[in-house]
């Protein structure tokens, strides 16, 4: 465990595939953010799946940039602005992966060498503990990196990986949405309406119907 006021201005790493991007990764960001210590979140869409392969349906380049629309879309109706005199969305989107190794502890040290003051969590869901100790370099992620795990269904949280890590566990409600659910509705002529934000659902369908 670690006292929240050790994420006293991190920034919250949120990794994923995005394939696609949809309304529960933003509302888990905004969950994320309402831990007062994270100051932004980062969205960052992985190049390379290493535990997804080639399962990912979409290229990099079209979900990197259906996640950059989705903010946009997104941050003007949900967010209010502060402070005043700052008019950056707490929701970024890096393009931090590209030609990367997909390795978590890889993208860390990159990070932290190109923002050498800075530090940084890293968004899990719960449902991941359980291989959380066969990552890539995991002892040195075990003692370089602060976890923001997020619960899932009958995921299992083991005792002793997660007294070996800093991590606090967040109590937010479940997302029903999920990628894989808005293909298959794509897919079979189904509605997405309020599964992805607004401005992007027709570039979604289309994209998703090829």
């Amino acid at each position: 465990m670690v006292d929240i006021a050790a994420l006293k201005g991190a920034w919250a790493i949120f990794g994923g595939s995005f394939d696609p991007i949809h309304n529960g990764h933003l509302q888990l960001a905004k969950e994320v953010l309402s831990l007062n210590p994270i100051n932004k979140v980062i969205l960052v869409p992985s190049f390379h799946h290493n535990f997804k392969g080639d399962k990912l349906v979409l290229d990099y380049d079209s979900r990197l940039a259906l996640v950059k629309e989705a903010i946009d879309s997104y941050y003007p109706l949900e967010f209010l602005i502060q402070p005043a005199e700052d008019y950056r969305c707490p929701i970024e989107v890096w393009d931090s992966e590209r030609g990367e190794s997909g390795y978590t502890a890889d993208l860390i040290r990159k990070l932290a060498s190109e923002y050498p003051k800075q530090h940084f969590a890293f968004v899990l869901g719960a449902d991941n503990l359980e291989q959380l100790h066969e990552w890539h370099d995991y002892e040195w992620l075990r003692e370089n990196l602060h976890f923001i795990i997020l619960p899932r269904p009958e995921a299992i949280m083991p005792c002793d990986i997660l007294s070996s890590i800093s991590h606090i566990i967040m109590d937010i409600p479940l997302c029903e949405i999920s990628a894989s659910e808005i293909r298959r509705r794509i897919a079979a002529g189904e509605s997405i309406q309020g599964w992805v934000p607004e401005g992007i659902e027709a570039k979604v369908i289309e994209l998703y119907s090829k």
